[in-house]
């Protein structure tokens, strides 16, 4: 449909300040999204752990015993998904309630299928360190727990793109940010946003 209207589309292309000033346009929408929080917890970075926007490319490796490390929507869905697929899944979050940050419509549903799917929960853990057997945590009294699992879903959050976008940012006549570059949030946000960015063109 976007080649039937005239879109040319440009795969593998890195926007640089650069490739902008020399392409000459007259508006830019930047796009660029959100990459995922990996803090830096002792582990997190051990071959058992899997970002959570990784998982399809490295679903293979996943055991059948399962610790989600976020609580988010994203790490909500993650965990419905592997118990759907007949994993022991564990399910940390910090805060005092699961997915604040889900549709006001969709939040009970998801928590249903959390409760459905006997998804082990652990409400106000934090996450210290990530070893072999789990994710060892503090529960909101101090008290370290071992949460166990052989492999670790990180699934701690989207961050926004901002050194991409500052790079660009004043690179045209018109520029538009949208979606999860300038805060991560929904994909009907984006949608929102992208639309009044192409009126405004």
């Amino acid at each position: 449909m976007a080649e039937a209207a005239g879109v040319e589309i440009r795969l593998n292309t890195t926007v640089t300040k650069e490739y902008v000033e020399k392409e000459n346009v007259d508006a830019l929408i930047i796009a660029v999204g959100s990459k995922p929080v990996v803090p830096p917890i002792p582990g997190l970075q051990d071959d058992n752990v899997i970002v959570v926007n990784n998982y399809y490319l490295e679903k293979d490796k996943v055991s059948d015993q399962v610790v989600v490390l976020g609580g988010g929507m994203a790490g909500c869905e993650a965990a419905i998904h592997l118990a759907q697929e007949g994993k022991s899944v564990q399910l940390i979050e910090m805060r005092s309630e699961l997915a604040p940050d889900a549709n006001i419509r969709h939040r009970p549903l998801l928590l249903a299928e959390i409760e459905q799917n006997k998804i082990h929960v652990h409400i106000g853990y934090k996450g210290l360190r990530v070893t072999e057997e789990g994710v060892v945590c503090t529960d909101e009294a101090g008290k370290e727990h071992l949460v166990p699992g052989t492999t670790v879903i990180c699934a701690l959050g989207q961050q926004a793109r901002r050194d991409v976008v500052e790079e660009l940012i004043d690179c045209a006549p018109y520029v538009a940010q949208i979606g999860d570059c300038v805060r991560a949030s929904t994909i009907t946000t984006a949608i929102y946003q992208g639309y009044h960015a192409a009126l405004d063109i």
